[in-house]
């Protein structure tokens, strides 16, 4: 077996058992990632490969958080309330939607729902 995929399994196996892991590594690129919101004890985790594209993570994140919030989330919405950052490769937390989609797929570790006029690119993560 490849060292990659050797790796890659290793990561997906430990995921799957609900360790601390940040998502399941496979070919070198994360398929599940953990989501949290800010304000919500349960985080969730999604397969970021099951979505073409920013619109499709948008409504999945709605149907999983949107009942947190009276509004719903309306990510990407000018007028949404909350914001959606990202945990890099490299342990940076970005914004969703600043590189392309398939960029952003690379690269792409962890997730965060934050409230828009709390939203911050935190040096550590309190997740």
């Amino acid at each position: 077996m490849k060292p990659e995929m050797t790796l890659g399994l290793r990561h997906a196996k430990t995921a799957d058992c609900g360790d601390e892991e940040d998502g399941a590594l496979s070919r070198e690129r994360w398929t599940y990632v953990k989501v949290n919101m800010d304000g919500v004890i349960v985080g969730r985790k999604i397969c970021i490969l099951d979505h073409g594209g920013y619109s499709s993570l948008a409504l999945q994140l709605e149907d999983m958080f949107g009942s947190k919030s009276l509004s719903g989330l309306r990510l990407f919405q000018p007028e949404s309330e909350f914001s959606l950052l990202y945990k890099d490769l490299k342990e940076n937390w970005r914004t969703v939607g600043d590189v392309s989609w398939n960029e952003f797929v690379e690269h792409v570790k962890r997730l965060r729902i934050s409230p828009r006029n709390q939203a911050f690119l935190p040096a550590q993560s309190p997740f």
